[in-house]
């Protein structure tokens, strides 16, 4: 193991915690998925990590929670859903960000995009399997989380300059 690698452990444990704990808050106020919170710290980790350990956040924080929690629930299959969102938003975002040395918005930009589609395609082919036939459905659940992406567009630039200028060696570029 790289010390890179090593150095990374720390900040994937702290952001994994992050994924079991944020959440818990939105879903007090019954606003989980309104505000995607398990979404932020990903969202951060693939900014800051390599693919590998964002990836690692990715797939550990949803599970944790869920072994921990019971959220997200596994019926529906959220949790399922939920990974394959967030393994690719993790992905995309690392690859362009940390590996591509792209500025965070160019990284973040795509990355929520292809997510969407993504949860708009899965939720395409899931929901009637549930009886959930009507073509809005997904269009609906998509849009529920608006005010959670509008969140990470407000967070995300007050989280990298934060870093930038405390923790210049996390920054990258």
């Amino acid at each position: 193991m790289e010390d890179k690698d090593l150095r990374q452990i720390p900040l994937a444990a702290l952001l994994i915690v992050t994924a079991v704990i944020l959440p818990q808050f939105f879903h007090w106020l019954g606003l989980g998925s309104t505000f995607l919170p398990m979404f932020l710290p990903v969202i951060f980790a693939g900014m800051l990590m390599t693919w590998k350990f964002a990836v690692i956040v990715a797939v550990t924080g949803p599970l944790l929670s869920w072994l921990l929690t019971g959220m997200p629930p596994v019926y529906p299959p959220v949790l399922p859903v939920m990974l394959v969102e967030l393994v690719i938003m993790s992905l995309i975002i690392s690859l362009l960000r940390v590996h591509g040395h792209m500025h965070y918005w160019i990284a973040y930009i795509p990355a929520i995009i292809i997510d969407r589609l993504i949860l708009y395609l899965l939720v395409s082919l899931i929901a009637p399997q549930f009886g959930w036939n009507d073509p809005l459905f997904s269009i609906a659940l998509v849009s529920t989380g608006l005010p959670g992406i509008i969140m990470q567009i407000i967070v995300l630039p007050l989280f990298m300059e934060t870093v930038r200028k405390k923790f210049p060696q996390w920054y990258r570029i």
